[in-house]
């Protein structure tokens, strides 16, 4: 509330309460300034402080550069051409997809065996049956897969590399040439004798490259059902549990004719695992080349230089030698793909090695 007082020349003094009231000062004297009150209606008001400056607003981001066709200063990665790579990712095995393939195969295998087991062919028909019988593979591979690129990429039957393809086909020769070598060196150091009957090498210099083709062109609905589609298949498992895999599954496709053509069991036995030990070179091959055809090649010379070999530098054996050569060999087929497989990894590190599918670790092939 405001109070009045008079003052000497009878104005009146507007005074403010107290705790309004400016502090005095000696040096002021403590009576009101005449000139101030006649003037302070007409004072101005007192300015008052500008308002705190805003922070402008942030600026948008400017938008993403588009790349520049001028060269840059990294080389940009390279992509693999696409015959290279599969078209779809690494997933993990369908197992029911593995056997109806299995059954399939087996199943023409048994029928067509059936003839041989029940005497209405004599075993001289092999030679037209069994042809028909190595392109079951091809078939049940073809009824299996799936379907969402073309049957030669999913039976492996495009060549990636054609360097590479005839890099594995000199391994192949060296080493379907160098294990039934070497069993003949383990076999003549056991004392087994030398073969009496044997044929001239000119004459196996000549037949030997013709049964190799008739061999390796009979190969392909084999090599394109067991190391084209079930060896991709079964990839994400490693290198070694896929190949060992595939060689039983191979030797059990063997078994109706094998039995229908009525070999012994040492007989069986024996070639039955000899087929399991040279599978893995054969997952070698397929594996460095990047197809199927590498496993054909080795397929054939498995049929044509591997038996010229082992029926000409040996003579006959004894049954428990015959089990001893058997071993080794099987022994020798390991060793070299084990080898071919390490050597092959030391020059390409992408050989030997799989990308996981989900819920799989991780794993080298050969591990």
């Amino acid at each position: 509330m405001e109070q009045h007082s008079a003052l000497p020349d009878g104005s009146q003094e507007r005074s403010m309460s107290p705790s309004l009231a400016p502090h005095s000062s000696p040096l002021v004297p403590d009576g009101p300034d005449p000139a101030a009150t006649l003037h302070e209606v007409d004072a101005p008001p007192p300015r008052q402080a500008p308002p705190p400056r805003q922070a402008p607003p942030p600026r948008p981001a400017p938008p993403p550069r588009q790349a520049s066709s001028a060269p840059q200063t990294s080389p940009a990665p390279q992509t693999p051409p696409a015959d290279a790579v599969p078209s779809r990712p690494t997933i993990a095995p369908d197992l029911r997809r593995v056997a109806l393939f299995l059954v399939l195969a087996i199943a023409v295998t048994v029928a067509l065996s059936a003839p041989f087991a029940l005497g209405a062919l004599p075993p001289a028909a092999v030679g037209v049956v069994v042809p028909l019988a190595q392109l079951s593979p091809l078939l049940a591979a073809l009824l299996v897969r799936r379907r969402d690129e073309p049957w030669w990429r999913a039976l492996s039957l495009g060549v990636p590399s054609w360097s590479l393809l005839l890099i594995a086909a000199l391994g192949a020769v060296a080493a379907f040439a160098l294990v039934p070598l070497g069993r003949v060196l383990i076999g003549l150091g056991a004392g087994a004798p030398l073969a009496t009957d044997a044929a001239p090498v000119l004459a196996l210099a000549t037949t030997v490259p013709l049964v190799f083709a008739l061999q390796a062109a009979f190969a392909i609905g084999e090599e394109a059902g067991w190391r084209g589609w079930l060896h991709r298949e079964l990839a994400p498992l490693g290198f070694w549990p896929s190949a060992l895999g595939i060689g039983a599954m191979w030797a059990l496709w063997h078994l109706p004719i094998v039995l229908a053509l009525g070999l012994s069991p040492r007989e069986a036995v024996g070639y039955l695992g000899t087929i399991v030990a040279v599978a893995p070179l054969l997952s070698v091959l397929r594996e460095i080349s990047g197809t199927a055809w590498a496993a054909v090649i080795g397929h054939g010379l498995f049929s044509s230089l591997r038996v010229a070999i082992a029926q000409n530098l040996l003579g006959p054996v004894d049954p428990g030698m015959a089990w001893a050569l058997d071993v080794s060999s099987w022994a020798l087929w390991i060793a070299v793909a084990w080898m071919v497989l390490r050597v092959a990894g030391g020059l390409a590190p992408g050989v030997g090695t799989e990308r996981a599918a989900p819920g799989l670790p991780r794993r080298r092939r050969d591990a």
